[in-house]
């Protein structure tokens, strides 16, 4: 479906929704014909007309991208969701099957840099699942585009957050004090509270792995401080699963028996593949 035409078919939406007239939309600022014919996809409207038609019907630019991101979920979203579920579950399979997907991209479209980003992304989650090499070159070509992006949006937060275990010490210490600098922005902004909040936990997850409590306790405070909404209640129990890790580091008496508990409370609420890699883990220690 053609932008203009999902664009215009939320705006219709908006406006049978809140019981409003095509002139109450447009406020006499344009055409109301022109609004109509926008809403069936038949023409478009300038970004000031946009505006002016959310402004009349009082509805917030997020919540407009909310529509449309609930309206039809972009393929690009798609396969981030599907890569985080099959990376969390060690699915060697689907993650080999969005490999291919985005091979065949490059070779469509080889000049294509974010399909060549998105390849390597998918790359790393595969090698992590595995558990085998990842490349240096792959990671330097992710750290050199994120080098050259002065303000991060969610999808250079993505690229972060996904591949930040194969950094080093000091570009995962100043990227990490980039985005804690700017959280309450990220936060600010409903779209990027989760893909942030993980962003952080896998900042926390590496750091324990390397023992550097100092680093980890960081941003177990920030979370601890800025809240997990139970509206990410996987992400709450991770955080509770870290901190008990952190405990374990520290030497505390019944930390690993805490640490299992909150694997467990993940099987209890239908996530075993899940807390079945987190056991894995625990025996390790």
């Amino acid at each position: 479906m053609e932008k203009n035409l999902k664009t215009g078919i939320i705006i219709a939406f908006i406006r049978e929704t809140k019981h409003l007239k095509l002139k109450e939309m447009t406020g006499g600022d344009f055409s109301e014909s022109q609004l109509a014919k926008f809403e069936k996809g038949e023409t478009e409207i300038t970004v000031g007309k946009l505006f002016t038609v959310l402004e009349n019907s009082n509805v917030y630019l997020d919540e407009f991208q909310n529509l449309y991101n609930e309206y039809e979920q972009s393929d690009e979203y798609n396969y981030r969701h599907e890569l985080a579920v099959a990376y969390a579950q060690k699915n060697i399979k689907v993650i080999k099957e969005i490999q291919k997907f985005w091979e065949e991209k490059c070779q469509q479209k080889p000049d294509n840099k974010f399909y060549q980003i998105n390849k390597i992304v998918v790359k790393i989650n595969l090698a992590m699942a595995k558990g085998s090499t990842v490349f240096k070159e792959d990671t330097d070509f992710l750290m050199n585009y994120l080098e050259s992006i002065s303000e991060w949006g969610r999808y250079e937060l993505w690229i972060f957050g996904n591949c930040l275990r194969h950094f080093d010490d000091n570009a995962l210490e100043y990227y990490g004090m980039q985005i804690l600098g700017k959280a309450n922005y990220y936060h600010s902004i409903h779209l990027n509270q989760q893909i942030v909040i993980r962003t952080f936990l896998n900042l926390i997850d590496t750091w324990l792995r390397r023992e550097n409590l100092m680093q980890a306790f960081k941003y177990i405070n920030h979370l601890n401080e800025i809240g997990i909404s139970i509206n990410f209640f996987y992400e709450k129990i991770i955080l509770k699963y870290h901190e008990a890790h952190y405990k374990v580091l520290q030497k505390q008496n019944g930390a690993i028996e805490e640490m299992k508990k909150h694997a467990q409370t993940l099987v209890d609420y239908g996530y075993s593949v899940e807390a079945k890699a987190l056991f894995e883990e625990i025996e390790k220690l």
